[in-house]
C-alpha cells in the first residue's frame, strides 16, 4: 500500500473506519504471535513434565530398594 491509497482511504470511508480497520489487523496479528508462543511453550512443558516424571520414577525405585536393603539389614 502507498500512500496515495491510504489518503485516498481515509478520505472516502473516513477516519475513524480506517482506524478500527488497522487496529483489528494489528489484534490478529498480535493474537496470531500469542497464540503460536503459547503452542512452543505448551510442548516444551510437554517435555519438561515428561522427564520429571521419569526422574520421579527413577528416584522411587532407588527409595524402594534402600529400603529393602534396610529391611535386609533389620533381619539378618
Amino acid at each position: 500500500m502507498d500512500l496515495t491509497t491510504i489518503l485516498q482511504a481515509i478520505a472516502t470511508v473516513g477516519f475513524p473506519i480506517c482506524a478500527c480497520i488497522v487496529i483489528g489487523w494489528y489484534f490478529s496479528k498480535v493474537n496470531d504471535n500469542y497464540r503460536n508462543d503459547i503452542k512452543e511453550i505448551t510442548a516444551s512443558h510437554k517435555e519438561e513434565i515428561s522427564q520429571l516424571a521419569k526422574v520421579i520414577q527413577d528416584n522411587s525405585l532407588v527409595i524402594q530398594k534402600l529400603c529393602d536393603s534396610l529391611d535386609d539389614l533389620k533381619k539378618g
